[in-house]
């Protein structure tokens, strides 16, 4: 009788454990829509622009803002499919190979008032312009939105410029003038005495020493050249001859051509040189045709590699217009570039226009 007793007893116990564990469960399942709700959730790139072939990092970024635990979140998200995911298995085995986006899926188990950051190494396999702006956890047939923004400038690929058919113009060096334009600190064509206000970062210690210590006259300092500042303009034609061209080749050609702007302008702002840019395509955001005046500077050579970065491979505007817009400018004693898969009698038109102002003009054709 005592242990028929206990056996009811245990039986009721653990019955009664049950459905305490089933009505716990049950609030919680109830529960969990308004405790999605209640997080916050962004995901942002570890940088805003990078050149093609370039390694970023994603950061996810989530907060329980709750006094209750939440388990099993999965965060939904799409990105291109040209930011390949470094380390993980490749999509392209299970998902639609047309799609131009791809499925990322995290799990978070997430502690009361606590924030968890998760990190993506990504590869920039193609230039282009990227967003994220949209995340969903999806629970209960429901789908919680997230909203937030992070963009992403994949600039042209870099070429190394010496491997490609260099313009005339750069074979010749950088510029030297007996005109005291600018010192070249690179530039170093001997060394001299010391005088007086010479800077530290100056002296040549390995002269000074096989000149014997003479006291302050017998310092040596690095002689440096003086340098003319450089102008460059470059214009990049979109648009296709009468007889055409295959789409795919056209698309190599148009890479190419980007490839070098970038290029060259990225090296030009290492020099201190001035660059304008214009090109006749097409903007991903909008637009028929880019432009930007010859000025120098980090801030303005990032521009240009934005908009290079959402430029589309197809002709906004008529080059010869662009051309003669140009030419009627105020451009004079610039070296130009004007790089076109073909050359026609109104190209050499606004060719020779820019040279009668004293600019020197180089086609490079496609």
């Amino acid at each position: 009788m005592e242990i028929l007793r206990l056996t009811v007893a245990v039986i009721l116990w653990g019955a009664t454990c049950f459905l305490l564990a089933a009505f716990v469960y049950v609030l919680y399942y109830n529960l969990k829509i308004t405790l999605l709700r209640r997080l916050e959730y962004r995901r942002e790139f570890s940088v805003q622009g990078v050149f093609e072939g370039g390694e970023l990092v994603i950061t996810e970024t989530i907060y329980n803002n709750s006094p209750l635990p939440i388990f099993f979140v999965d965060i939904e998200s799409y990105i291109h499919r040209n930011l390949k995911l470094v380390n993980y298995a490749d999509y392209e085995d299970y998902e639609d190979e047309k799609s131009a986006m791809q499925l990322i899926i995290s799990r978070f188990h997430l502690p009361p008032y606590t924030e968890v950051k998760r990190r993506h190494t990504v590869r920039c396999a193609r230039r282009g312009y990227y967003k994220m702006n949209t995340a969903c956890v999806i629970s209960k047939g429901k789908a919680v939105y997230f909203n937030f923004e992070a963009e992403l400038y994949v600039y042209p690929k870099v070429i190394e410029l010496r491997q490609t058919a260099y313009p005339v113009n750069l074979l010749q060096g950088d510029s030297q003038s007996r005109r005291r334009v600018m010192q070249d600190p690179f530039s170093v064509s001997g060394v001299r005495d010391y005088a007086v206000g010479d800077p530290f970062n100056m002296i040549n210690f390995k002269a000074t020493a096989k000149s014997g210590f003479q006291g302050v006259h017998g310092i040596k300092v690095n002689k440096l050249d003086y340098c003319s500042d450089r102008i460059f303009m470059i214009y990049i034609n979109f648009q296709l001859p009468e007889m055409g061209i295959p789409t795919d080749e056209y698309e190599a050609m148009m890479e190419t051509a980007l490839s070098f702007a970038a290029s060259f302008i990225s090296e030009a702002l290492l020099k201190g040189y001035r660059v304008g840019f214009a090109a006749n395509c097409r903007s991903a955001i909008g637009g028929t045709y880019v432009s930007f005046p010859i000025i120098g500077g980090a801030h303005h050579v990032e521009e240009i590699l934005r908009e290079l970065a959402k430029a589309q491979t197809a002709c906004g505007m008529s080059f010869s217009a662009m051309l003669e817009r140009g030419s009627q400018g105020d451009i004079y004693n610039t070296e130009i570039f004007v790089i076109t898969p073909y050359v026609d009698e109104s190209i050499d038109d606004s060719v020779a226009v820019f040279k009668r102002r004293g600019n020197a003009v180089t086609i490079m054709e496609l």
